[in-house]
């Protein structure tokens, strides 16, 4: 029996990488990127084409969604507008994850997919996270069930209630390219090792006991 087609929503992070993955063994995945006008707008995109190289999906978007931007808060706003996202800077975007959601249902429909696979993922230790993306699935399905009652479409979080921990285990017993995801906060040619989005991929392959391919050893 063929597999339904899906649409995996992908930043190019480690996250994205993983669902896609996921994806891939139940669906037949198209993969959807939004450049969103970060600093780390070309590494994310790079990340993803390399991902889409691995998974070969049926089909690819690229699309300029830099006009998120226009939306920004000042970042003396931070922390006043909640997000569900990892990116640092998504809370300065207002309704980012809305905005993302309702652009990959509108490209799901071009390939006749029912399911869209979002790679959010709240520690379930933060019972206040956890339970507002909870929320925000359930509200965006009710959403995407009025909108389109003739092409129902439902929005997945396999990764949600995970720790990164098994989100990167996840990902070595699929053999995923973990070099082919961004997620370092700065525009480098190699990540820092040292922003807050680095810091935590470090702790979660240490505690897989696993090496990040990313981390170049000195000699």
């Amino acid at each position: 029996m063929a597999k339904a087609p899906a649409l995996v929503l992908s930043s190019g992070g480690l996250h994205s990488l993983v669902t896609a993955g996921l994806g891939n063994r139940e669906f037949r995945i198209g993969m959807l990127h939004v450049k969103d006008g970060r600093a780390t707008e070309k590494q994310a995109a790079a990340a993803f084409e390399r991902q889409a190289a691995h998974l070969r999906p049926m089909k690819t978007w690229v699309i300029d969604g830099g006009f998120l931007r226009q939306t920004s808060m000042p970042p003396e706003a931070t922390g006043v507008v909640t997000s569900t996202n990892s990116d640092a800077q998504s809370s300065l975007v207002p309704m980012r994850d809305l905005a993302y959601l309702t652009l990959a249902a509108g490209f799901a429909r071009q390939v006749h997919a029912s399911t869209i696979l979002w790679g959010v993922q709240c520690d379930p230790k933060q019972a206040d996270a956890m339970a507002r993306c909870i929320e925000l699935v359930q509200v965006a399905n009710q959403l995407l069930e009025l909108l389109s009652p003739d092409a129902p479409l439902l929005i997945k979080t396999p990764l949600l209630g995970l720790e990164d921990q098994q989100v990167v285990e996840l990902g070595y017993q699929m053999a995923l390219p973990f070099q082919a995801s961004w997620t370092c906060q700065n525009p480098l040619e190699l990540p820092c090792m040292s922003c807050p989005a680095c810091s935590r991929r470090t702790r979660a392959f240490r505690a897989a006991q696993l090496v990040d391919p990313l981390v170049i050893k000195p000699k």
